[in-house]
């Protein structure tokens, strides 16, 4: 009878289903948090602007778990011939207040999509004046669209506040950098992908043995002569291409030093790090202009 077959079958299978699912799996991890937010929220609790919705929107750009959607129907976004386990590369994204946990299969599709995962929250925050720091690695998880556990969350987690890639003092802690965990490294090294192994030199740069996401590497025009043997060289375009290239980088530096609290010495040493970056950035366009 249908109230007997409710009572029994729909159970039965129900437990099987999740048993099935509830396990940890060893997968990369990413633990990112957008710096600052403790005095905007202070600020937005006592104002009577529109703070509050700013913050929210600005939070946004942390990510979204739409992307194992998007990665569902088309697959990796990011070397896309790479070899993966699913088409959706078991993507998960949590967001807790201005925290977030990003987390993606074992494979070298799934390590390269979330180092760009990464980078993209790390430049979308940029773009509102806002810095981030995180760290990536590779461990046991169990991770739900809104539950996470397990002794990989908690190394990245506990690292993130550690981060020291790029430290300009001995004892410095907590850069605003996504650093990159050894093991993460490792993988990417016995890769043998070679669309891995280009992107992830883009998207990454060293400090010595340590790593982080370094998404500052894409504001730069540059281009090679060579590339334009048999073609129309336009200098006239390359440089108004070259000068919108520094405008952008000037208008995230203006945008960082307008939201450092200059009265928290620690915010400030942060948004010089970004600062420096930025500047070097600027000095590539300069040389382009010379060439």
């Amino acid at each position: 009878r249908s109230s007997n077959w409710n009572s029994t079958l729909i159970p039965s299978y129900t437990t099987c289903w999740s048993q099935e699912r509830m396990k940890f799996q060893e997968k990369f991890i990413a633990s990112l948090d957008a710096l600052g937010f403790k005095a905007y929220v202070r600020s937005a609790e006592v104002s009577a602007g529109n703070s509050l919705p700013g913050i929210l929107e600005i939070l946004k750009k942390l990510g979204s778990a739409d992307e194992r959607d998007h990665f569902g129907q088309y697959g990796p976004t990011i070397c896309p011939d790479a070899p993966y386990l699913q088409k959706d590369l078991d993507f998960r994204f949590t967001q807790v207040s201005d925290c977030a946990v990003l987390s993606i299969e074992v494979s070298p599709a799934g390590v390269i999509n979330l180092i760009d995962q990464c980078r993209r929250a790390v430049f979308r925050l940029l773009q509102s004046g806002a810095m981030c720091r995180g760290y990536i690695t590779r461990g046991r998880i169990f991770h739900t669209e809104n539950q996470f556990i397990g002794s990989g969350y908690e190394e990245a987690y506990e690292k993130e506040a550690q981060v020291a890639v790029f430290k300009r003092e001995a004892d410095e802690r907590g850069t605003p950098f996504v650093e990159v965990a050894g093991s993460v490294l490792e993988y990417v090294t016995n890769c043998e992908d070679a669309c891995v192994k280009t992107m992830f030199k883009r998207m990454v740069r060293w400090d010595g043995d340590a790593a982080a996401v370094f998404p500052f590497k894409m504001l730069s025009h540059s281009f090679i002569l060579g590339d334009f043997l048999g073609h129309e060289f336009n200098a006239k375009r390359e440089r108004e291409s070259n000068r919108n290239m520094r405008l952008m980088i000037e208008k995230l530096i203006a945008g960082v030093r307008a939201s450092a609290d200059p009265a928290n010495p620690g915010a400030m040493r942060k948004t010089e790090h970004y600062i420096k970056a930025l500047e070097a950035q600027i000095e590539i366009c300069d040389g382009t202009d010379r060439v």
